[in-house]
């Protein structure tokens, strides 16, 4: 995965990641000892990472820093890391730490804002279902899904290709509905779990992910008129359809706009 930012990488570095601290001198895993180097991060954005890590963004890991640094929580920093340990949870080592500048006294700061404003405030506008939850499963589809809308995903094939899809279900256990219905409290989200060149840009889930979820009806949901919305099949296929809620503020704002409006 290709750096979105310009930023001095460790040679050795496989994992770059912003991240914000969330605990100190603790750990996501049982596996990984705390002590005064390791500390709870939230993963912000994902930088560069091998093909096992590209999905980690909005999630816990456990980071151990290069060496004792004075650093408190809410601190935002950028990892240069090797990966450590897995299990219930992933560790990693981080061999170089920077700290990541304000946002705010970017001089593009204002222009990539509004940009990101206006493509977040377009996927909202477009999408038939605004949620905000947690991924609680994910797994194998019963069928390839299609969306009704132009431009928003490509049609499933039957058969397997450079450019297959590998569909996966994420099943979001729904904490609020901010556009749209469901009576349901989970939802069921098809994505293209392949990080071919074709789909690697489009959300990737794992259990334990939180945030928004933009949402579009699947054709074959769309095409069933009877389908009560508590029983139809989403689809997300581009970087836009998620925020996880490290990085909301976009569409925090939009859902708050609609509220008073």
């Amino acid at each position: 995965m290709r750096a979105k930012s310009k930023t001095k990488t460790s040679p050795d570095a496989t994992f770059v990641f912003k991240g914000t601290i969330k605990k100190l001198k603790a750990t996501t895993m049982k596996a990984a000892p705390a002590s005064a180097r390791t500390c709870i991060v939230t993963v912000n954005e994902v930088l560069e990472a091998p093909q096992n890590l590209t999905s980690y963004a909005g999630q816990d890991i456990t980071v151990e820093f290069s060496e004792r640094r004075q650093v408190k929580v809410g601190d935002q920093m950028i990892f240069h890391s090797i990966s450590w340990l897995f299990g219930e949870s992933v560790a990693v080592r981080s061999l170089y730490e920077e700290a990541e500048a304000d946002p705010a006294t970017s001089p593009r700061a204002g222009a990539g804002t509004q940009r990101k404003q206006r493509e977040t405030h377009k996927h909202f506008n477009d999408a038939d279902l605004v949620v905000s939850g947690k991924v609680v499963e994910v797994r194998l589809p019963k069928s390839g899904p299609a969306s009704k809308k132009s431009g928003t995903t490509k049609p499933a094939t039957t058969h397997v290709s450079e450019h297959d899809p590998k569909w996966r279900e994420a099943v979001i256990e729904v904490a609020d509905v901010h556009k749209g219905k469901s009576a349901k409290r989970r939802v069921v989200v098809r994505f293209p779990a392949s990080t071919d060149v074709a789909w690697r840009r489009a959300p990737k889930f794992t259990a334990g992910q939180e945030g928004y979820f933009m949402l579009h009806e699947s054709t074959h949901t769309a095409q069933r008129k009877t389908t009560k919305a508590s029983d139809a099949t989403f689809t997300v296929s581009d970087p836009h359809d998620y925020h996880p809620y490290t990085e909301a503020s976009a569409i925090e704002s939009i859902i708050d706009s609609e509220s008073d409006s």
